[in-house]
């Protein structure tokens, strides 16, 4: 009786390590390789598309409490930005979305106004005005991506800003902190991506060069609104 237990539990024994020698069957194999793709695939979409660097279009409104200067628009304008997007969670929600906190930690943006304006002394004549703003935005965003390399991301930052504006007849040089909100869309393709970004905040220039020792006391307060079309890169 203890010779054929004992040879039932070595033929056991031989047989699950048979069993577990055994190559693997076509299709493990090729469960196994799915699985490996499809990391691969979502390290390439999602770790090595977070920085993005766009090139926008500008055009800008502004507003102001000089009546002369009530309400402007640029005849040309742009912006270069340059960040990244941490996101919050490793794995996408249901495999598409993920949450994020978008660090631009540069956004210089330039518009230029050309303004008739009347002088007692000089009559009519036109004022060109340049306005320049740095910054830097810090803000939420979602990113879904639908199908292989689309990926379609919302956003909405915060821009603290050191802004001027410099008019070139007048030789007026005014500058100060501003707080501008952006928000915007972007679609993006592996490395090219496109997007549209709405930006409003306020100013109050108070420090006017020569202009403030004639008039003390005066201030320049300027709403900018703009919408910027870019054109960007992911990597």
């Amino acid at each position: 009786m203890k010779r054929i237990l004992m040879l039932s539990l070595l033929l056991l024994i031989t047989g699950v390590g048979d069993i577990a020698a055994r190559p693997k069957a076509k299709w493990e194999r090729r469960i196994e390789r799915s699985k490996e793709q499809d990391k691969w695939e979502m390290d390439r979409i999602w770790r090595r598309r977070s920085d993005y660097l766009n090139l926008a279009y500008v055009s800008q409104n502004t507003t102001t409490n000089i009546d002369e200067l009530a309400s402007m628009h640029s005849d040309w304008g742009a912006a270069l930005s340059w960040g990244k997007t941490f996101y919050l969670h490793r794995k996408p929600v249901g495999r598409v979305l993920k949450f994020g906190l978008d660090w631009t930690w540069l956004d210089l943006n330039g518009a230029c106004f050309n303004q008739p304006l009347t002088s007692i002394f000089d009559g009519a004549y036109d004022e060109t005005l340049y306005q320049l703003d740095a910054g830097m935005q810090l803000g939420p965003s979602i990113t879904v991506n639908p199908v292989h390399h689309l990926k379609i991301s919302t956003y909405f930052r915060v821009t603290p800003t050191f802004s001027t504006v410099y008019a070139v007849e007048n030789e007026l040089f005014m500058k100060n902190y501003a707080t501008y909100f952006n928000a915007g869309v972007s679609v993006a393709w592996r490395v090219l991506s496109l997007g549209v970004e709405y930006r409003a905040g306020k100013t109050s220039y108070d420090d006017l060069g020569e202009l403030s020792e004639l008039m003390p006391g005066i201030a320049i307060d300027l709403n900018t609104t703009s919408w910027r079309m870019y054109f960007g890169l992911r990597f």
